[in-house]
């Protein structure tokens, strides 16, 4: 499960690394979504952009 510091750091590399971009808004609301499937360990589909998917497996945190 997502605590408050694994998702400090994944929400800061997502608005690095996309801050400026016109897609944060999306991605950003994309990854909310991402992180609560995530924690009740239901599978990312297709409707998730590639980069909300990879920042969630680099950030989700170890069982």
């Amino acid at each position: 499960m997502f605590e408050k510091s694994h998702l400090d750091a994944f929400f800061a590399d997502l608005e690095r690394s996309h801050g400026e971009s016109s897609d944060y808004d999306r991605l950003l609301k994309q990854a909310h979504l991402a992180v609560a499937l995530s924690d009740a360990k239901r599978p990312l589909n297709d409707e998730f952009d590639p980069v909300v998917v990879q920042l969630i497996e680099r950030h989700r945190p170890e069982v």
